[in-house]
C-alpha cells in the first residue's frame, strides 16, 4: 500500500512526511476514523515508506523495492499484524491464524468492514483480540529484526482487546522494545485503556472527501460523474459504505428491512410481531446485529434531519429515502434521544454478550412508547 492508492487525506500524508523528514517520529501512533476512510490503509502505506528502500523522492514509498514488493502482499518479515478475531477452530491462537485470510482480503479490498472481515473468517461469533495475541506480541518484538532497522506493529482495532491483552499492550508500550514502532488503527477510542492512549499519539483520519470519492468510485466502478457524486454524498466519507451502495449489498437492504420491521411492528404495538422481530436478529451473529443496530441509529438520524425540513442534510438512497419521507415525522425532539439511547444499548449489550432476542424485546418495547409520544403531544 503506497500512499497514493489511499483516497484523499492529502493533509495527513504531508503531516506524516513532514514529521518523517524532522526525524520526529514517536514511538507509539493511533490513526483515528469512522469506518471505511482508510485508517488501515493509513497505516500499511506509511509502515511501507518507513521500510521503503528505493526512492522516496516524489513523497512516497517506490513501490518496486523488495521492501515495498513485501509490503504489497504483507509478507514483510519486520511487519507483525495484530487483529480481531473469532475462534472458529480449536486450533485458532491468534491472528497468525487468519494470516492468510487477512492478507487476502487486504489486498482484494484495503477499505472493509468488521463484519466484512468476520465473514472473511467464516465466523459468527464476536471478534475480540484476546490474550493469544497479547504474547504473540511479546513473543514478536522480543526479536530483532530481521532484514530492516526496525520492527513495526500494526495493530487494527484495539478497542476490541479485552483486559488481559489490554494490560499487556500497556506494559510494552511502557518499555517499548528498541527499534520498533507501534501503529494502532482505532474508530472508537472509548473502549481503549486511557494509560494506552497517553502513551501514543493521535492522528485523525478524517471522512473521505466527496470530490475525491467520486473521483475513485469513477475510477473503481466505472461510474459517470453523476451517479459517483450522488454515491460519494450518501456514503458520507466511508469507502465502505460507497461499496455497499455500488454493489447493490443485500446487507444495506436487509438493514433497511430491518429498521422498517422495528418501527412499523412498535408503531402498532403488536406484541406477536415484536417476537418474531426479535427472533430475526437472534439468529444473526452479534457483528451482523451491531452492524444492524448501528444502520438503525443513522436511520434515526436521518428521520429527525428531515423532520427539521432539512433534506439537503440527508444522506440516503432512493429506497430509504422512500420510506423516511413517510416515517420522519415521528421522530422529533421529543423523542430523538430516547430512541437513539436504545439503539446504543442494544448494541453495548450485544457487546458485553447479552441475550440479543431479550435484548431486542426489551429495545421494542420501550420503543413502542417513545414512536407514539408524536401522535399523542402534537
Amino acid at each position: 500500500m503506497r500512499f497514493a492508492d489511499i483516497i484523499g487525506q492529502r493533509e495527513l500524508k504531508e503531516r506524516l512526511l513532514n514529521m518523517c523528514s524532522e526525524g520526529r517520529i514517536p514511538h507509539a501512533m493511533l490513526f483515528l476514523g469512522v469506518e471505511g476512510c482508510g485508517t488501515l490503509p493509513m497505516a500499511y502505506a506509511f509502515a511501507q515508506y518507513m521500510l521503503c528502500t528505493g526512492d522516496k523522492s516524489s513523497g512516497d514509498s517506490c513501490g518496486i523495492c523488495p521492501a515495498c514488493v513485501k509490503m504489497r502482499r504483507l509478507v514483510h518479515p519486520d511487519v507483525h499484524s495484530i487483529f480481531p478475531i473469532t475462534k472458529n477452530r480449536e486450533s485458532d491462537t491468534g491472528s497468525d491464524s487468519y494470516l492468510a485470510e487477512w492478507r487476502e482480503m487486504n489486498e482484494r479490498q484495503p477499505y472493509f468492514s468488521l463484519q466484512e472481515w468476520v465473514s472473511a473468517m467464516g465466523g459468527e461469533k464476536q471478534a475480540l483480540i484476546a490474550k493469544d495475541d497479547a504474547v504473540a506480541i511479546h513473543k514478536k518484538l522480543g526479536l530483532k529484526p530481521y532484514e530492516a532497522d526496525k520492527q513495526i506493529l500494526v495493530l487494527w482495532r484495539p478497542e476490541l482487546m479485552n483486559e488481559t491483552a489490554s494490560n499487556r499492550l500497556l506494559k510494552i508500550l511502557e518499555e517499548p522494545p528498541t527499534d520498533t514502532l507501534f501503529l494502532l488503527v482505532s474508530e472508537d477510542t472509548s473502549a481503549i485503556l486511557p494509560t494506552i492512549l497517553s502513551r501514543t499519539q493521535m492522528f485523525r483520519v478524517a471522512p473521505i472527501d466527496e470530490a475525491e470519492m467520486a473521483n475513485a468510485l469513477t475510477q473503481r466502478y466505472s461510474l459517470d460523474e453523476e451517479a459517483a457524486r450522488q454515491v460519494a454524498h450518501v456514503a458520507q466519507g466511508s469507502m465502505v459504505s460507497a461499496a455497499q451502495i455500488v454493489e447493490g449489498a443485500e446487507e444495506a437492504t436487509e438493514n433497511l428491512q430491518t429498521f422498517m420491521k422495528i418501527m412499523r411492528t412498535c408503531y402498532t404495538r403488536d406484541v406477536v410481531k415484536m417476537a418474531s422481530v426479535a427472533d430475526e436478529c437472534h439468529k444473526m451473529s452479534r457483528e451482523r446485529f451491531k452492524a444492524a443496530m448501528g444502520y438503525c441509529l443513522r436511520m434515526v438520524r436521518e428521520s429527525f434531519v428531515r423532520n427539521l425540513g432539512e433534506a439537503k442534510l440527508n444522506y440516503m438512497n432512493a429506497d430509504e429515502e422512500a420510506f423516511v419521507v413517510k416515517f420522519a415525522p415521528f421522530v422529533h425532539v421529543g423523542n430523538v434521544e430516547g430512541i437513539s439511547a436504545l439503539f446504543d444499548k442494544a448494541i453495548a449489550c450485544a457487546e458485553q454478550n447479552g441475550s440479543i432476542k431479550m435484548v431486542m424485546m426489551d429495545t421494542l418495547m420501550n420503543m413502542t412508547v417513545l414512536i407514539k409520544s408524536q401522535r399523542e403531544t402534537s
